[in-house]
């Protein structure tokens, strides 16, 4: 995963610690978001990984549900209140799609790009991406959070 660390969130500016395979992309978008005042929604990603005690036929049910599990981000110090430990996606409230993830830990916000561990290829919450160079979509049968 790609991964940039907010340690203290304000509304301007935010002290960022640039960690490893930070995602310069990422990181600006995010910024843009936050910076614009605009609601975002954070949803928790359904995987194993996040929930490791749940079934994976359950986790593949409530993912059908994904639009009642967003939680509104009305400003920065929103994120300090996410569940500790559970990775989301970070979009805002009117998109319907996004390639950008965030979690906290320990009292730490971070912001990922989100890659298949299998492939490499870039996930998004919908889970394709489509390749802009060759116009050609991922897999989404194929595709792992």
């Amino acid at each position: 995963m790609n991964t940039t660390t907010i340690n203290s969130i304000t509304p301007n500016p935010m002290s960022i610690e640039r960690l490893a395979h930070f995602d310069a992309a990422v990181h600006e978008r995010v910024q843009q978001w936050l910076t614009s005042g605009q609601l975002l929604a954070w949803i928790p990603i359904l995987s194993q990984e996040n929930f490791p005690g749940v079934p994976p036929d359950v986790l593949q049910f409530a993912d059908r549900y994904q639009e009642a599990m967003r939680w509104p981000i009305h400003r920065p110090e929103d994120l300090l209140a996410l569940p500790d430990g559970i990775t989301g996606w970070l979009l805002p409230a009117d998109a319907d799609d996004t390639d950008v993830a965030c979690g906290v830990w320990n009292g730490e916000v971070y912001i990922l790009g989100v890659q298949d561990k299998r492939t490499g290829r870039k996930q998004t919450l919908l889970g394709e991406r489509v390749d802009i160079a060759t116009g050609q979509a991922d897999d989404p049968e194929q595709s792992a959070v």
